[in-house]
């Protein structure tokens, strides 16, 4: 099985302006809380006859100091549409490109990634700043942790709008906003920590005695590069490509694995988990197989509406050359009994970027040895 070690793969989101910034002091330090506001109010549209919108937003928190984050806080608006939100930090050398793309505050369609710089066209090797899912209101670094934010940084924000969420057959408008805790970076003993992402590629088949136009994996894929973007294909064949599989005629499987080599000494300081509405559970093992292996996270019955992270109540020693495996298994019967999806046509399903596609994803906070 080859390592995930360089995915060139696009993918997710950002939201827009507006800062204030409240400080508090004491004795010991003092504490920022800058907040950033979409400056104007979004109506998310599914392209092509889909469910989803992915739409991007730059956002300035009017960061006056270099700082350390210690805790975002994404507020949603609309919540019951919120599929997820990734923030990633947009610095000097991006910005006049971030800016251009913003529209004034209109935001961006942004299916395959930001589209902002060579550091911003994949999902999964972007530097994420945090993110957002169910069941996680504030993303708070472990005691001693810091994320780094210069004077000037700006943040987009990538939100994932599932249209499949909307019963009442209008869909309002939306006006989220970030919140992000600081501290100067000038005297700070925090230590920096980083994100490191380990995904597995999904491939589903219809179950059986189901049968569907869709339930071809070609026609699917042809599907998803319609309702999504032609970069989701070759994402889906190229994480195939990189954990060893057959990217053009993969075997399907309910259970999605993947293997990464570190490149880095690194310390897993938290973990936290991310498929769709088909999983069932994702577990991450460091150096599987061996008798050193270490269980990183597990969630053996995984829940969409309870995406928290995992703090390690013992941080765990990554060394180059080790071995960190995400596994994920999935039932593709919930399709056809779950209540956003069974109005859906059969279909073989693959990873993507839509709410009736699929994920294996991993996400480790770590700091680098």
């Amino acid at each position: 099985m080859k390592s995930l070690l360089s995915i060139t793969l696009p993918v997710l989101l950002v939201m827009a302006l507006s800062g204030t910034a409240i400080t508090s002091a004491s004795a010991a330090n003092s504490s920022t809380v800058y907040v950033a506001q979409m400056t104007k109010p979004h109506l998310p549209s599914a392209p092509n006859g889909g469910t989803d919108d992915y739409h991007c937003f730059l956002l300035d928190p009017k960061v006056t100091q270099d700082s350390l984050i210690t805790q975002v806080e994404f507020q949603p608006q609309q919540r019951p549409m919120m599929h997820h939100a990734i923030m990633f930090l947009v610095g000097q050398k991006d910005l006049p490109d971030a800016i251009k793309l913003d529209n004034n505050g209109a935001g961006w369609p942004c299916f395959g990634g930001t589209g902002i710089g060579s550091s911003f066209s994949s999902f999964l090797t972007s530097p994420w700043l945090s993110s957002w899912a169910p069941g996680r209101d504030k993303d708070i670094m472990p005691a001693g942790y810091g994320t780094p934010i210069a004077k000037g940084d700006r943040i987009v924000l990538q939100v994932h709008y599932n249209l499949l969420a909307i019963t009442s057959g209008k869909i309002p408008t939306d006006q989220s906003r970030v919140l992000i805790t600081t501290v100067p970076a000038r005297g700070s003993h925090l230590t920096t920590l980083y994100t490191e992402l380990v995904a597995a590629p999904v491939e589903l088949a219809c179950p059986k005695g189901v049968t569907g136009y869709l339930c071809d994996r070609g026609k699917s894929l042809i599907d998803l590069a319609q309702r999504t973007s032609q970069s989701s294909v070759a994402e889906s064949e190229g994480l195939n490509q990189l954990c060893g599989y057959n990217p053009i005629n993969p075997t399907p499987s309910n259970i999605s694995i993947c293997d990464k080599k570190i490149t880095q000494n690194e310390l897993v300081v938290k973990a936290t988990p991310h498929m769709h509405l088909l999983g069932r559970s994702l577990k991450m093992i460091l150096n599987p197989g061996t008798p050193g292996q270490k269980i990183l996270l597990d969630r053996p019955q995984y829940n969409f509406d309870d995406q928290s992270p995992t703090i390690l109540k013992t941080p765990i020693r990554l060394k180059v050359g080790d071995t960190v495996r995400v596994q994920c298994t999935f039932d593709p019967k919930l399709r056809t009994m779950l209540p956003e999806l069974k109005k859906l046509p059969p279909r073989y399903v693959t990873w993507g970027e839509g709410s009736a596609d699929e994920m294996c994803l991993g996400v480790l906070g770590v700091a680098h040895l």
